[in-house]
């Protein structure tokens, strides 16, 4: 079990380590996997993607539902993963000798999720304690994933009814359409390596920004998080 106090003080250690200071190494943990809280992708007209950059794994894999089915796709040391709307998705991930994996994310518009991600489940219902989230998440995300070669008709209702409940909370909301027409203006959709963005994230890891994560700061650190504890730079750049 973890705690917000501990996630806090270890994000801000890794961060701090991904900027390039010096900092005490953990102790090494044997064949210790993480895998992040399975989470659908809905998008409205095949937008906006999200990109995931891996940071301080020996070995990632994207564990991806789609309505073709089921795949694992690898992801290489500091490379880029797309995440498509209409996916489900699961990252698992073994971290580097004496560090924690970190997981950067953004997506196309440049703000945060605005509602096109959430927890995978099946009756809409998300547990408020964050154990149980991941138990009945990684459940649902198990039995979905083998009906995707055992029953594909009871695949695809899953699929579909996930999705179509996403976009139906999505459709006519305002300042999702006025996010993504202002996305479309300036050319967001259009970016085609995003490691130019993920390199300005990581310019943006300074000495406030991880003492404001290692306190807690509420606008910065949020825990628990789809990848755990969360900092959200978007926040950063105001």
């Amino acid at each position: 079990m973890t705690s917000a106090d501990q996630e806090a003080r270890d994000l801000a250690q890794a961060l701090a380590l991904l900027a390039g200071e010096q900092v005490d190494s953990s102790p090494a943990k044997e064949d210790v996997w993480a895998a992040s809280m399975p989470f659908g992708r809905c998008g409205l007209d095949g937008s906006p993607r999200e990109h995931l950059i891996v940071h301080g794994a020996e070995e990632a894999y994207l564990d991806v539902l789609t309505l073709d089915g089921a795949r694992v796709t690898p992801i290489g040391s500091n490379g880029i993963v797309a995440v498509e709307p209409q996916t489900v998705v699961r990252l698992r991930a073994r971290p580097m000798a004496g560090q924690r994996v970190l997981v950067g994310f953004q997506t196309q518009d440049r703000t945060p999720l605005m509602g096109h991600a959430a927890p995978f489940t099946l009756d809409g219902v998300i547990p408020d304690d964050y154990a149980e989230r991941l138990r009945k998440a990684h459940g649902i995300f198990a039995e979905v994933r083998g009906l995707s070669s055992d029953d594909r008709p009871a695949f695809l209702q899953a699929l579909e009814g996930f999705f179509g409940g996403m976009r139906q909370r999505l459709a006519g909301n305002e300042e999702v359409a006025a996010v993504a027409a202002e996305a479309r203006r300036v050319g967001s959709y259009d970016v085609v390596d995003e490691r130019e963005f993920f390199d300005f994230q990581r310019s943006m890891l300074d000495a406030e920004l991880l003492e404001r994560i290692r306190s807690q700061d509420s606008e910065l650190f949020r825990f628990p998080g789809m990848f755990g504890g969360i900092t959200t730079l978007f926040n950063y750049l105001k």
